[in-house]
């Protein structure tokens, strides 16, 4: 399994392109360098992020964590248990963007129902819409696993009512919000029209032993819509293609699963008339090619040639002609091969478009016609640099013949492309969504009401005229994809699951502003609190770090490494004026890159700029001139910041008081303090402790706003302890992750944390985590004993938080998911959150387990207060039931059942109780 996470990771060359829409009909936004976003530069990133110390990130972490967060006490938990006085808790709010969508890579229509729309997004979960789209409701649990690739109906008669999802997006991951590249685990099915989902056990990673990893992403399902009398599903996975004929029950590969050797990219289709299978691996492993098969799988014919380059092929994606299905268009990325095509910065992409016609016999040689169609692929000689055919390698790639009409053929990579005469020729080719044709820097523009980098294509069964294309901005519509310019409308709206890295508001103020930046889709803006409300898009790319000048006078935005603005916004959130401001000489950024206003001098800001901090003197005096190029107006560079080789500085922050300290952290786990840093170039003073690890990223730190002393900081790595806190300035430090880790020396599968608030309140101090498995809330930092209890857990969930942002005036607080957009909530008292400490007598059943560690057998006690059904399981690490240990009803009393563990591997095992609504579970360490 490691060998192959990380070659994924390695494999991950490429991530989606950035956009800039023109908001304002007089000042055009800013714009950015839509690809300039540096692939590698952005999984070095993410990857330093989570990496543990061994130089991996662990095993199926995702699923270990989110067995080891139920663990963890929740305010959900918390209340059902409670046995005292309830408070009054804060509700956490969704806040939208009610119409922004997030990166979908799975969309389908119910074949009985085409108001019944399914969706799936790659970290926010499975959405339904009953009214065509107009509407949608979440419909994936708030602590499931969240992140689904690809969707299928079960099209037979009677069957309607059977989907099937799978999960773990194989390229372009950033589900874990700029930290992780999170794997799936395995295929969800659904038997009641999408209303509610199961996992798949034989698919859920090491179940069993021999599909370890290929689960763990999914390219492609297919339904076999011909066999009657057997439930038939394929799933092009990581390495492998698996069949299914009990409906996903138990699977066997047919084509690789050869964990020595495998092809990274596959995907798999299905012929609606005959049954045909075709499937297609890349180059790297003994399998490559394009396969056919007539009987389920059972043998296949080697179709391809070596005429189209099977050593070279990387992700090649299948498109059956409807209306002759004999006729296959293949679109793929290679290396070397097909029609070159370069972008703006000179890099240079190859892609070629196959077009396969069966003729007869196993369809191999001569009995299959293939014709070459690369060179009428778009190019950027046809529509301009950022109006060209590009699979970025992989990340965006499908293909589509119209249903009635066999010579309309839509191709889709960045952008969309139709060509009318079956892309014979390059003249019947038109340009219809990504980005505006002919667009060029500074200013980019999108095509309108639309989203570049495409996933899929769907056409309503009943009018092919109306076309849907989800991308990384959701889904879209067009009710005529004949026309010469194509019309499209968002279907976006109530789809909350745009993906945010950061968010902020104005400290000084009472106001509902709230602005955050998000991946691929820019910078938002909102002034209301009503969730329906639209928000407004002040300027495109992938958006970075923000912030508000008190009082709202200047707004702040940047985007992918380090690129910044100051801008004027009008009441509605359009820009009124605006000039780029990163320093000359700038090197060395973040791919999401930190900067810091100065809370006692709005004018002064503190940016992280690799081995050095920079300050700027006077933001005032940078005139809004609308131009995109750096500046050194007032621009101070600091002498080498980061005294460690090869170490750079990735998070910073200005205390409120004293004035003007600045704390900043590096990649290489050191903490440094800088007093009076608004004067000339100080020298910064390292502060990190001798018990602190050997190993991790500050992708934090910050210190209550009332005493600049106490400072709480995290390393966000996996299996590193990540919180620590200060009340002297940093002379010394304490662990206060507490429950939040798994083991006290920070290894196992504790969360990973991104963002730490402190929130001072009338009666007490509220600290807040950001993590991995949701948002964690405690009123005391006791050192290995505090406990941290998850917030917002019907709401928020287990989705991944990537930063909060708080206000002393009215005790907002802004939470930034990358997942389901923004949530709100304020909280004024220590009261606000759910507290174990408020619950002294918190019983979670009174379940104990004893011995524990054990090898032979285990005790299970518990107290019921009243007569209930019960339900006991034992989960292994991954969160899955490895037996049952008790169920049935009971009556109130006290109660003891036995285990045995003398069979089990040495590990850890979680035990699970249920009781009516109420859920505990307690961790098991077998030896």
């Amino acid at each position: 399994m490691k060998k192959i996470l990380l070659l994924a990771c390695s494999a991950l060359l490429a991530v989606p392109l950035i956009f800039i829409f023109k908001k304002s009909p007089s000042v055009p936004v800013i714009g950015g360098d839509p690809m300039e976003e540096d692939a590698k530069g952005r999984l070095d990133y993410e990857f330093r992020r989570l990496v543990g110390p061994d130089g991996k990130i662990p095993d199926h972490m995702r699923e270990k964590e989110l067995a080891f967060s139920a663990t963890l006490p929740s305010d959900a938990s918390v209340r059902a248990n409670a046995t005292g006085r309830m408070a009054a808790q804060a509700t956490w709010n969704a806040r939208g963007p009610w119409n922004v969508g997030g990166r979908t890579r799975a969309f389908a229509i119910d074949k009985l129902n085409e108001n019944h729309f399914i969706a799936g997004t790659t970290s926010g979960g499975i959405w339904v819409s009953n009214d065509a789209g107009n509407s949608w409701t979440m419909v994936t649990p708030p602590g499931s696993y969240h992140g689904i690739t690809c969707i299928s109906q079960d099209t037979r008669a009677g069957h309607e009512s059977t989907w099937y999802v799978g999960s773990g997006e194989p390229y372009g991951q950033s589900a874990s919000g700029g930290s992780a590249y999170f794997l799936g685990n395995g295929m969800l099915k659904s038997t009641d029209n999408g209303a509610t989902w199961s996992p798949l056990s034989a698919t859920v990673s090491n179940t069993p032993q021999s599909f370890d990893t290929f689960w763990d992403m999914n390219w492609n399902l297919a339904i076999d819509p011909v066999d009657t009398v057997n439930n038939v599903v394929y799933t092009a996975c990581l390495g492998a293609v698996y069949k299914s004929v009990n409906g996903g029950t138990t699977w066997t590969a047919v084509r690789g699963g050869n964990l020595a050797s495998y092809s990274y990219f596959t995907d798999v289709a299905v012929t609606s008339d005959s049954g045909i299978v075709y499937a297609t691996l890349s180059s790297d492993g003994p399998n490559k090619g394009i396969w056919r098969s007539t009987n389920q799988g059972a043998t296949w014919a080697k179709i391809s040639t070596s005429l189209f380059g099977d050593s070279l092929c990387n992700r090649v994606v299948i498109g059956i002609n409807p209306s002759d299905q004999h006729e296959i268009y293949f679109l793929g990325n290679t290396t070397g091969i097909g029609m070159p095509d370069t972008n703006f910065l000179g890099d240079i992409e190859y892609d070629v478009l196959w077009r396969y016609t069966y003729l007869g016999g196993d369809g191999s040689g001569a009995n299959g016609m293939w014709e070459d169609l690369s060179m009428n692929l778009p190019s950027a000689e046809h529509y301009g640099v950022f109006g060209d055919f590009n699979a970025q390698g992989s990340y965006d790639l499908v293909v589509r013949v119209k249903p009635d009409d066999p010579n309309t053929v839509f191709i889709g990579g960045t952008n969309i492309f139709r060509n009318t005469n079956r892309f014979n020729d390059t003249s019947s080719t038109s340009y219809v969504g990504g980005y505006q044709p002919y667009t060029s820097l500074p200013f980019v523009m999108g095509y309108p009401n639309h989203h570049p980098d495409e996933h899929t294509f769907t056409f309503l069964p009943s009018n092919p005229n109306i076309m849907f294309s989800s991308n990384d901005g959701g889904i879209f519509r067009t009710n005529d994809c004949t026309q010469n310019s194509v019309s499209w409308n968002s279907l976006n709206n109530g789809y909350i699951t745009s993906m945010f890295y950061t968010c902020t508001t104005d400290h000084s103020t009472t106001n509902d502003i709230v602005i955050g930046g998000a991946q691929d889709n820019g910078s938002w803006y909102t002034n209301n609190t009503t969730l329906t409300s639209p928000w407004v898009q002040p300027r495109g790319g992938d958006g970075s770090y923000c912030a508000i000048e008190n009082g709202g006078g200047n707004y702040y935005f940047s985007i992918q490494n380090g690129k910044m603005n100051k801008c004027t916004l009008d009441g509605s959130g359009n820009i009124t004026a605006a000039r780029r401001i990163d320093p000359i000489g700038g090197t060395g950024y973040e791919f999401i890159n930190p900067f810091v206003l100065d809370p006692n001098n709005q004018n002064m800001m503190f940016l992280a700029g690799g081995k050095y901090l920079w300050r700027n003197d006077d933001l005032s005096a940078i005139a809004l001139t609308n131009q995109w190029d750096s500046i050194s107006t007032n621009w101070v560079q600091w002498a080498d910041s980061v005294p460690t080789a090869n170490s750079f500085i990735t998070a910073v922050h200005c205390c409120n008081t004293p004035a003007h300290r600045v704390y900043y952290g590096t990649d290489k786990k050191k903490i440094y303090r800088v007093d009076n840093a608004n004067t000339g170039t100080p020298t910064p003073v390292d502060i990190t402790a001798t018990a602190m690890p050997g190993f991790g990223y500050v992708s934090c730190i910050t210190t209550d706003p009332n005493d600049g002393n106490k400072i709480v900081m995290c390393y966000s790595n996996y299996q590193v302890y990540s919180i620590w806190n200060s009340n002297d300035g940093g002379t010394t430090w304490t662990k206060c992750a507490g429950n939040l880790e798994q083991n006290s020396t920070g290894g196992g599968n504790g969360p990973s944390v991104r963002w730490i608030s402190v929130l001072p309140v009338v009666d007490g101090t509220i600290y807040l985590a950001s993590t991995s498995t949701g948002l964690y809330a405690t009123d005391t930092l006791n050192g290995l004993n505090t406990v941290w209890v998850r917030q917002g857990d019907l709401t928020i969930g287990t989705v991944v938080c990537d930063m909060t942002d708080v206000r002393q005036t009215d005790g907002l607080v802004v939470l930034a998911t990358h997942a389901n957009g923004i949530y709100s909530a304020h909280l004024t008292s220590v009261n606000d959150i759910v507290t174990v400490h408020e619950y002294p007598q918190l019983s979670s059943f009174n379940m104990n387990i004893y011995p524990n560690p054990s090898n032979d057998e285990v005790n299970i006690s518990f107290s019921l207060d009243k007569s209930c059904d019960v339900e006991i399981n034992l989960l292994d690490e991954l969160g899955r039931i490895v037996r049952d240990v008790n169920e049935g009803r009971k009556q109130e009393g006290e109660y003891s059942e036995k285990l045995s563990v003398a069979d089990l591997a040495p590990g850890v095992y979680y035990v699970r109780m249920r009781m009516e609504n109420s859920v505990t579970t307690k961790q098991l360490v077998v030896e």
